[in-house]
């Protein structure tokens, strides 16, 4: 029962997966391929303002997907969501 009970729960994660990218695909108006280029770690816990904003809790693992013009990266947290978090906020180490 328990091994059927953790193959549900992955089918449910990668189908919120996909319906995260999907929207950070409309959203940003990405249409590049999803690379990882570095990874990173939240300072400190941040509310997210806007929907394009991600909430950081600190110590938290980040994929960085993308850098903007500005002082943020677009990246992706361990739920599959994606959205912009100020370079001031994180740790590269």
């Amino acid at each position: 029962r328990k091994i059927f009970k953790v193959k549900k729960s992955n089918a449910e994660k990668s189908k919120k997966m996909e319906k995260e990218e999907k929207f950070f695909r409309k959203t940003f108006m990405y249409d590049k391929e999803i690379k990882v280029i570095n990874t990173a770690t939240a300072e400190c816990s941040v509310p997210s303002k806007r929907r394009v904003d991600l909430p950081l809790t600190a110590g938290e693992q980040l994929d960085v997907i993308d850098v903007t013009e500005g002082s943020a990266v677009i990246c992706r947290n361990s739920e599959g969501r994606y959205g912009y978090v100020l370079v001031e906020h994180l740790n590269f180490r």
